[in-house]
């Protein structure tokens, strides 16, 4: 895993960065911007965050599926991807994909706080 895809995970942990791309789509060149941002997996993965940053998780989820359907060995949008699920209660879906990672390709502290979040979710 390249170090600058660690410090995209690492800033989903801690806080992300902002792209400008619109919230919400309403015309065919809004959507063609929000389907443009997952074609790259940096790009897409921030938006993502963005997205969930505002409660907006069913189209987190979405845009890092894109996201991954074009880059399928992103280790970073995929453990975000794992998050996001559990964070809905899609334990056994974040469990699926959390089993498809590397453990070895992310720090201990990461992969802790992903654990976490997926063990602490779903009213338990």
């Amino acid at each position: 895993m390249q170090l600058g895809k660690i410090g995209l995970v690492c800033s989903f942990l801690f806080g992300a960065a902002f792209l400008v791309v619109p919230t919400s789509a309403e015309t065919l060149e809004e959507l063609d911007a929000m389907a443009e941002v997952a074609t790259d997996e940096e790009g897409g993965i921030l938006f993502a965050q963005q997205q969930a940053q505002r409660g907006e998780f069913l189209e987190a989820i979405a845009t890092l599926e894109r996201v991954l359907a074009l880059h399928p060995k992103s280790q970073a949008a995929r453990l975000i991807h794992a998050i996001y699920l559990c964070q809905i209660d899609d334990k056994p879906g974040g469990a699926a994909e959390l089993d498809k990672l590397k453990r070895k390709n992310f720090s201990d502290e990461i992969w802790s706080q992903a654990m976490m979040i997926c063990a602490s979710t779903g009213g338990q």
